[in-house]
């Protein structure tokens, strides 16, 4: 078939184009105006759902959408390769679709942006359309990716009813997803929350299966997984893991010094202007020590503290940042923040959090990047660490004052206070100092 008379193939063309991914992909949110007007927990609430929904497409989610764009027009291009060939195949007994496709899974931190690249992918793609194939035949559907809906009691069986919306056994719901896929030219499959349906060993063969089951639709798939998830599935038997886990792509943290991690903080303040105060080129490394680079915890961060100022006007600010990291609301954030760091400078897992170790080795180039943004940061926290633990339990007292009323970039407000390393210190005074220099390391 021609170039011009294959629109299965056709469709994707254009999408294997970064610029028109990235356009495609983005997602902005018309700025929030009059929050402190609203009850708070209704503009806590705002906050949170602008935060949610915009989406900055980085370099490494255009670089993996047309990754997942060049896949399924390779798959089109082969599968559909003349009208002749289509027409054969409607007919045929068995769909000439592969036997098997072999999964792709993206992974990466919780909160690093896998769901919302998949939402993306559904985004950027071309809607379905009808296809005029012959004078003999109605027109023909021209349909975009499956999406595989993964609850926590999901079956193979479940799943597979729900793409081919008939009833029957595994081997017949097989069958008739693969007639359909051929037929509607259904480029992709897509899967999310694999890791809620797991917790147990019968559990971990559930997904296993499941995911063997849609492979054997034999067309393209990409399923979600977290960490997790896949030491899990390490544990299956060595044939398994040649099929699930053969394609990975692993999504990292941008690193502190991209433009990709500026622009994301930025794209995170214009959700609402007249609040979010924050300097992104001159506070990305101090905000990606505080998230470890994941967008979600930056996210997090940004609505604990509108909350907390939402009395004083709600002004998010670099002070306001801040007492939100050391809040109770972001205990949990904070605790995996300073995991993610040690262990990338120790190259070990730490206090056994598999969700936090990825088991599949990292392109070299981003483990040196978090790699140097953590030590940097490690650097900062033990020298902040070693200056106040120089200072009496009154000295301390006064600089925490300081940088709590601290609320603007303009030193010329501030208050120099002299530090007496002359002065005796007492017992009291050095335990003190010792617990805290140990709390920043």
């Amino acid at each position: 078939m021609d170039k011009e008379l294959n629109p299965w193939a056709a469709r994707f063309e254009p999408l294997l184009d970064q610029s028109v991914l990235r356009n495609r992909a983005q997602v902005t949110v018309p700025p929030l105006v009059n929050l402190t007007s609203m009850p708070v927990d209704l503009a806590c609430k705002r906050i949170e759902i602008a935060l949610d929904t915009i989406f900055h497409p980085t370099t490494q989610c255009v670089e993996t959408l047309q990754k997942l764009m060049g896949i399924a027009h390779a798959h089109c291009v082969v599968t559909y390769p003349n009208v002749k060939g289509f027409i054969t195949g409607i007919y045929a007994h068995e769909s000439p679709l592969p036997n098997f496709s072999y999964p792709i899974c993206l992974t990466g931190l919780g909160g690093v942006g896998k769901s919302k690249l998949i939402e993306a992918f559904r985004r950027v793609q071309i809607p379905d359309q009808e296809v005029t194939i012959d004078a003999e035949h109605s027109p023909f559907m021209l349909c975009g990716a499956w999406s595989a809906t993964i609850q926590a009691r999901s079956s193979p069986k479940d799943v597979l009813r729900a793409l081919s919306g008939i009833e029957g056994s595994p081997a017949e719901l097989i069958k008739r997803c693969r007639q359909l896929g051929f037929r509607d030219g259904v480029p992709f499959i897509l899967a999310d929350e694999f890791q809620f349906a797991t917790g147990s060993e019968s559990a971990n063969a559930r997904v296993t299966q499941m995911l063997l089951s849609i492979g054997y639709i034999g067309i393209p798939f990409l399923f979600a997984a977290n960490y997790s998830l896949l030491h899990r599935l390490q544990k299956r038997p060595e044939e398994e893991q040649q099929r699930l886990l053969s394609n990975c792509i692993v999504l990292s943290p941008d690193a502190w010094n991209s433009s990709d991690w500026v622009d994301t903080l930025k794209a995170q303040c214009i959700v609402a202007p007249d609040y979010i105060k924050l300097d992104p080129d001159m506070d990305a490394k101090e905000f990606h020590a505080y998230s470890a680079g994941r967008k979600r915890a930056m996210a997090k961060l940004i609505s604990i503290a509108f909350r907390n100022e939402y009395a004083n006007g709600g002004i998010v600010d670099r002070r306001a940042i801040r007492i939100a990291y050391e809040s109770i609301d972001y205990a949990r954030y904070k605790d995996q923040a300073e995991i993610l760091a040690t262990q990338v400078i120790q190259n070990r897992q730490q206090n056994n959090r598999r969700d936090l170790w990825c088991p599949i080795p990292a392109e070299l180039t981003k483990s040196q990047q978090f790699l140097e943004s953590s030590i940097n940061s490690r650097k900062d926290s033990v020298a902040k660490a070693e200056l106040e633990s120089t200072l009496t339990l009154s000295e301390r007292r006064k600089v925490q004052a300081i940088n709590n009323g601290n609320s603007k970039r303009d030193e010329s407000s501030g208050k120099v206070v002299s530090i007496n390393n002359k002065k005796i210190l007492t017992a009291e005074d050095l335990k003190q100092n010792t617990n805290l220099f140990r709390e920043n390391i």
